[in-house]
């Protein structure tokens, strides 16, 4: 199939579109008086495939928690591709955790990823599926202290 000059000037003259600027180059790094900010990441299963009324509650819920805490919550991004909140605060002792609480209190289907607030839902044993992930865990630990002490003579 031939390309239509008409739909490719059309295409030329339209607005450029490229791909968004990466949360790295949007992200604040310090504060207007040169401290650091600390960040976490929250993933909110679904958040991407549910309908546009849900997803701006979802995410008014979230402004209004970062928003509560004013200018110690410096950025906040909802990815609804990805189903990720990023997050960047003041880098003081807890904040991260009361923020990320105070999150889940609103949305509790958030789950902060990599970080240690108590109960760890991303992992639910059960029955024996709690001795099977024990077991490969296990073995994975073995394994990694094996290498980690080279080669036996």
């Amino acid at each position: 199939m031939k390309d239509d000059p008409a739909v490719a000037r059309a295409v030329r003259s339209g607005p450029r579109m490229g791909p968004a600027e990466p949360l790295w180059c949007l992200v604040p790094t310090r504060a207007d008086d040169g401290r650091s900010f600390a960040d976490f990441m929250m993933l909110i299963p679904g958040l991407g495939t549910r309908p546009p009324q849900v997803r701006q509650r979802v995410t008014a819920l979230i402004r209004e928690v970062c928003e509560s805490y004013g200018d110690q919550v410096a950025f906040a991004d909802v990815n609804y591709a990805i189903n990720v909140l990023w997050v960047s605060v003041s880098a003081e002792p807890g904040l991260v955790g009361r923020v990320a609480q105070a999150i889940r209190q609103q949305v509790p289907e958030a789950l902060l990823v990599g970080g240690q607030l108590g109960v760890v839902y991303a992992i639910t044993p059960s029955g024996s599926r709690n001795s099977t992930w024990r077991h490969q865990l296990r073995g994975l630990s073995r394994r990694a202290t094996r290498l980690l002490r080279g080669p036996q003579r």
